[in-house]
């Protein structure tokens, strides 16, 4: 009875796995089979690909939190080198992380469309900015503050202790003003113009580029589901 439980168990957890990894691959044939389009040309469409330069909107920019710069959406995400379940040394775990949206416009030279990214559902495929303090390291004034606002705790001590562990990774994703970026997702009209809203993917990288890049993080997900999943059947089939 216990085994048939623990694979029941195998079995969902692996299917957990595989599903998060195939859902960030649902958007790949429709970005990389549109046609990228000027933001002056753009309707409203359930899917539409568009790319220009990102400029302020109504709401203005906002700050940007480890490196204080102004911009028009960010994520962010702090991690701390510990033991793993697998005790390896490498190994970066979540502490935290979150994301920032505001309005604003892709501009070409004819014309602009705005841009309304949900904060719930929005990805930032762009070069991160990535600052590491070290165990024994002063974070910098902003980080520090930053670490108070989201209660988060010092390194704990045995940790700081280990060679190679304790120290903290900040990594930060902008959407810069001034900067070329593609903007995939559903254009609806509001206040008779058109605008990107939802689930969108933002990224300063081409259709191909977005595209592998989601493939290559979703190989080791994939193969830890299907052994997941094997092991579970292989043992409920015993």
């Amino acid at each position: 009875m216990w085994i048939t439980a623990i694979a029941v168990v195998i079995v969902l957890v692996g299917l957990a796995i595989g599903w998060v990894a195939l859902r960030a691959l649902a958007v790949v044939p429709r970005l990389v089979r549109s046609e990228i389009q000027e933001p002056s040309t753009v309707s409203e469409g359930p899917f539409v690909v568009c790319r220009g330069t990102a400029t302020e909107g109504d709401e203005g920019p906002i700050t940007a939190p480890f490196t204080g710069r102004e911009c028009l959406g960010f994520e962010f995400a702090v991690t701390e080198r510990q033991l793993s379940t697998v005790g390896a040394p490498w190994s970066h775990e979540y502490l935290d992380d979150g994301v920032a949206t505001t309005t604003f416009e892709l501009d070409d030279e004819h014309g602009f469309v705005a841009v309304d990214p949900s904060p719930r559902c929005f990805s930032l495929e762009a070069e991160p900015t990535v600052i590491t303090v070290g165990t024994k390291e002063t974070p910098p004034n902003r980080i520090q503050r930053f670490l108070n606002v989201r209660d988060l705790p010092p390194v704990a001590r045995w940790p700081a202790v280990l060679p190679f562990f304790g120290s903290r990774r900040f990594v930060e994703r902008r959407i810069d003003p001034g900067e070329a970026y593609l903007v995939a997702g559903s254009v609806d009209h509001r206040a008779g113009r058109p605008m990107f809203t939802g689930d969108l993917v933002i990224s300063d990288r081409s259709p191909r580029r977005i595209a592998l890049g989601r493939l290559r993080s979703a190989v080791l997900p994939l193969v830890v589901a299907v052994v997941f999943v094997g092991t579970g059947v292989a043992n409920l089939l015993l």
